[in-house]
């Protein structure tokens, strides 16, 4: 019997099947659509405005290939960071770009530009308290409690001073202030 020839093509991408409302139902994961979402993330596009696009998944698409390629998540947090990079060095160009008649608008693109940063890259860009300093534990918060009473001086004035509980230092000189 003769041999036979595979007529079988290699394997391609699946195609989209594109719905109605023009949302895609189907791309297979690749590294190079991996790359290619990672390349335009990092150089500062939104997901919003890609996806769907050429051979790019949907919202829902992307989400379950972060959670079922974990070299993929990596990359994609990678890029996330980059692009909060430059969205903070957009904003610094924007401010310094700005004029009189263009501030208030400026003022807008500036702050939306370090939003967006601080949301990608909080431990670099964020700005609220309790945030971790970057070794995995928020900063402490030391709060000392003072109390103080009334005293009288050697000649009848009346005084505050505080008393000296642990960790108090007690007045040197009885003065007070």
């Amino acid at each position: 019997m003769p041999k036979r020839t595979s007529t079988r093509r290699p394997a391609q991408p699946a195609s989209k099947t594109v719905r109605a409302d023009g949302t895609v139902t189907h791309v297979r994961y690749s590294k190079r659509v991996a790359r290619e979402i990672c390349e335009r993330i990092a150089a500062g596009e939104i997901w919003f405005r890609i996806c769907n696009t050429g051979r790019l998944p949907s919202y829902t698409t992307l989400y379950g290939w972060l959670r079922k390629h974990p070299d993929f998540a990596e990359g994609y947090a990678q890029a996330r960071e980059m692009a909060a990079d430059l969205r903070a060095d957009k904003a610094l160009a924007v401010a310094e770009d700005a004029t009189a008649a263009t501030v208030q608008a400026d003022r807008l693109r500036v702050n939306t530009l370090q939003w967006h940063a601080a949301k990608a890259a909080p431990r670099r860009y964020g700005s609220r308290p309790g945030q971790d300093d970057g070794d995995g534990r928020p900063p402490e918060l030391v709060i000392r409690v003072r109390q103080f009473e009334r005293a009288w001086r050697e000649d009848g004035a009346p005084y505050v001073r505080e008393i000296a509980g642990p960790g108090a230092e007690p007045e040197p000189d009885g003065d007070g202030q």
